[in-house]
């Protein structure tokens, strides 16, 4: 027998009236883990949504992940629907149970009305990038461990440094090259910006893919809009299995995969290889790829004999540090698209090696600009804001401080003094002084001696 919840999904009104007629619990969470307004906001219907909402339905209650119809309104760009649901009192800075605010996608997506009407409600600006810039800094810096934001109504929510969903790193990482090729630190990559307008069109490709990922999306209604977008290239396919994502790329008959995971050494790093049985790769194949659960077995074994894949060469990036896999898979793609971006060079069979370099070089100075970026906003953010939020940001500034940074180059030199700026103030000297008694004298560990002689060298006084 047909549910409630199978009549919203299959778009059946006449059913999910004759439901509603009936008095069944209009709040009730489903055997899919969804109350039955989740359920139309999923669906994306609006005609169902007003059904629901006149029966008396509570627009604030949350799904498994803690989101809320909203979250999945504005996740589907449905400005209609995300209207009429702040218009019966959804609270626009709801947030997941990984503390995700409503307003983060639209903004990682750059959908400008979407955006403005949540603001308008009252979305907080400040709320959204706090998480945004919290994650940056997570996952730039490679921290493990959690931190603290504030929401509107001074509430501590804690946000999980490590572990990204796909679609959101894929959202940030084309941003942050969107970013960089119109900033002063990349004039000398001027020559490189119409291949950089390509990678972030490639980005925002494979972030369209990946929304059809989520659960209870039929992409049976979506075949059009998915062949469309699989049949340009570059493509970047990020894929998740066995707890572990990485992701391929896709020009004509080349194909990359990118596994920078912690014990990288016995696995792939970025390795380029060029198909021997290019006709395999078929759009079917690489939507079975994109959407059914792979194996271990499958990935790493069955595909290449499928594929005939044949090593050509590799681009060697650091491997990640902490478990954000996908965060390193998918920031591996920027020197990957540089380099196969400039395969159309004549000259590029006979100058491999100098193509990887350039691309590299790319990726790198890209990564430092990035790191300064989400550093610079967290300090200037700091400088504005209240007493609560600045306690918030001075505790993740020491997270960075304490696990990642060093003094190496002059550059890392010139992080440790702009954070210790903050630090040494005497409202947030505690917290070095917790640091340093945690982990120098209760535990008496290296990194904690290693700390306090840093901190003694710019001053520091216990």
């Amino acid at each position: 027998m047909i549910s409630l919840a199978d009549a919203i999904i299959e778009e059946n009104t006449n059913q999910v009236r004759e439901f509603l007629y009936h008095g069944i619990d209009i709040d009730e969470v489903d055997e899919y883990g969804f109350t039955p307004l989740i359920e139309s906001a999923i669906a994306n219907n609006t005609d169902i949504a007003k059904m629901i909402i006149q029966t008396g339905a509570d627009v604030n209650l949350q799904d498994m992940t803690g989101g809320t119809a909203l979250h999945w309104a504005a996740e589907n760009n449905n400005l209609i629907f995300t209207e009429l649901l702040l218009q019966n009192g959804a609270n626009p800075n709801s947030y997941t149970f990984a503390g995700q605010p409503v307003l983060v996608m639209p903004l990682l997506r750059r959908q400008t009305p979407i955006r403005n009407l949540l603001i308008k409600y009252g979305a907080s600006l400040s709320f959204a990038q706090d998480f945004i810039n919290t994650k940056m800094l997570g996952h730039i810096f490679e921290l493990v461990g959690t931190a603290n934001i504030i929401d509107p109504t001074n509430q501590y929510v804690e946000v999980d440094f490590e572990g990204f969903y796909l679609e959101i790193t894929l959202g940030l990482i084309g941003n942050a090259v969107a970013q960089y090729k119109n900033h002063f630190a990349a004039r000398q990559m001027r020559r490189f910006s119409l291949l950089m307008n390509i990678m972030v069109e490639v980005i925002e490709r494979a972030s369209k893919l990946i929304k059809y990922q989520q659960y209870r999306i039929d992409i049976k209604k979506h075949q059009s809009e998915i062949d469309a977008l699989i049949e340009q290239e570059p493509l970047i396919i990020p894929i998740g299995y066995e707890g572990h994502a990485i992701s391929f790329l896709k020009f004509g008959d080349i194909f990359v995969k990118c596994d920078r995971r912690e014990a990288s050494r016995l696995y792939d790093n970025i390795m380029i290889y060029q198909m021997r049985s290019p006709e395999n790769c078929t759009t079917q194949f690489l939507k079975n790829l994109l959407y059914d659960k792979k194996t271990d077995d499958f990935v790493n074994h069955e595909l290449p004999e499928i594929l005939g894949l044949s090593p050509i060469t590799e681009l060697k990036v650091s491997a990640q540090v902490s478990g954000n896999c996908s965060w390193a898979n998918v920031e591996a793609c920027v020197p990957v698209l540089m380099f196969l971006l400039s395969s159309s060079s004549p000259d590029f069979s006979n100058r491999i090696p100098h193509y990887k370099s350039i691309a590299l070089n790319f990726f790198h100075q890209w990564r430092e600009w990035n790191k300064d970026r989400t550093l610079n906003f967290c300090i200037q953010s700091f400088n504005d804001a209240d007493s609560v939020r600045k306690a918030c940001k001075a505790e993740i500034l020491a997270a960075i401080l304490f696990q990642r940074l060093s003094e190496d180059t002059t550059r890392e030199r010139e992080r440790i003094e702009y954070v210790l700026s903050v630090l040494m103030q005497p409202k947030y000297n505690y917290i070095l002084q917790n640091y340093v008694r945690s982990y120098c004298y209760e535990d008496q560990s290296e990194e904690g001696t290693h700390f306090l002689r840093l901190l003694e060298r710019y001053g520091f006084k216990k």
